[in-house]
C-alpha cells in the first residue's frame, strides 16, 4: 500500500553518542507518485479520440438534401395533384334548366298601391251595369264629402270655393265610361274639398247624374306640382272607369300653394237611374 504524502513516521529516541540529552528527529520519506490506472466505467478513464471523417460537413449535408428530393417531389405531387384534381371536377358546364326542372310557376302576389298617383294600368274593372256618360250633379264620399257640381271649367283651378267642377275637357262620369273623369275643387278653409285630405286607399266616392250612380274605389293619393299637372302621365292618358280628383291648395294669406293633392280611384260599382 502507498503511504500518503502527509504520513510522516517518527523515531524512537535514541541516546546520542559522547551526550546524555536526547532529542525527537523527525524523517520524511519520500512519497511515490500515484498511478493513474484505467478503470472501466470510471468518468476519469481516459476518452479514444474519435475517428474523424474524411467528407466535409458540407458534402454529407449536401447528400442528404440530395436524397430527399425524390420524396418531396412525389409527396407534393400527390397533394397538388389531388387538389387540382377536385377543381377540374367541379369545373364543370351548368346543364340548362329544362321545363322537367323548371319549379311550377306561382301566381305573385298583387302590389300593394303606390303611396302617390300614376298612370301605371289599375285592375280590369269587373262587368258592371251600363250607365251613359252624363253631366255629374252630385259627389259624395261616405262622410267626408258631399258637395255639388258648379259649371264645367277648362282648366284645372276651381269655379267657386263651395262647389266642385269638372274638367269640362275629358271624360264625364259613365260606366264603363269613354276617358278619365277630373273633377277640381278649392281646399280652403269652408271649401268643397277642404276634407279631400281624409280619403285614403279603399274609401269610395259616388257620382250621381241624371242617368245613374257610378262608385269609384280610391287607390292612391299624394302631392304633385300643379305647374305640371297638365303633363303628367296621370293627366295625359285616357284611362276609361278612372277617377281624378284634384285639390287646389291655399296659403293663410291666400296664394295657391305649388303642390295640388292628387286622389285617383277607380270604377267599382254603377247603377242606373
Amino acid at each position: 500500500m502507498n503511504t500518503p504524502p502527509w504520513r510522516e513516521e517518527r523515531l524512537a529516541r535514541a541516546p546520542s553518542s559522547g551526550t546524555g540529552a536526547s532529542h525527537h528527529t523527525r524523517l520524511r520519506l519520500p512519497v511515490p507518485t500515484p498511478q493513474v490506472r484505467s478503470v472501466a466505467g470510471s468518468h476519469r478513464a481516459e476518452r479514444a479520440p474519435r475517428a474523424r471523417s474524411s467528407l466535409p460537413r458540407w458534402a454529407v449535408l449536401l447528400g442528404i438534401a440530395v436524397a430527399l428530393v425524390p420524396a418531396a417531389v412525389i409527396v407534393g405531387h400527390r397533394v397538388w395533384g389531388g387538389a387540382s384534381s377536385e377543381v377540374r371536377s367541379t369545373d364543370q358546364p351548368i346543364r340548362p334548366v329544362t321545363s322537367s326542372t323548371t319549379a311550377p310557376a306561382t301566381a305573385s302576389p298583387t302590389p300593394s298601391p303606390a303611396t302617390s298617383p300614376s298612370a301605371q294600368p289599375t285592375t280590369p274593372a269587373p262587368v258592371l251595369t251600363k250607365v251613359a256618360p252624363d253631366t255629374p250633379r252630385r259627389i259624395i264620399a261616405g262622410r267626408v264629402l258631399d258637395s255639388g257640381f258648379d259649371s264645367a271649367v277648362t282648366t284645372l283651378d276651381p269655379a267657386s270655393t263651395s262647389e266642385v267642377a269638372r274638367w269640362g275637357l275629358r271624360g264625364s262620369p259613365g260606366s264603363p265610361g269613354t276617358d278619365t273623369v277630373y273633377v277640381v275643387g278649392s281646399m280652403r278653409s269652408g271649401g268643397a274639398f277642404e276634407p279631400l285630405g281624409r280619403l285614403r286607399d279603399g274609401s269610395r266616392v259616388s257620382i250621381r247624374t241624371d242617368s245613374g250612380t257610378v262608385t269609384y274605389t280610391v287607390q292612391a293619393q299624394g302631392l304633385k306640382p300643379y305647374s305640371s299637372l297638365r303633363r303628367d302621365p296621370l293627366f295625359t292618358e285616357q284611362a276609361p272607369g278612372r277617377l281624378v280628383l284634384v285639390g287646389i291648395r291655399y296659403a293663410a294669406s291666400g296664394a295657391r300653394l305649388p303642390e295640388a293633392l292628387v286622389v285617383a280611384a277607380q270604377l267599382s260599382g254603377a247603377e242606373k237611374a
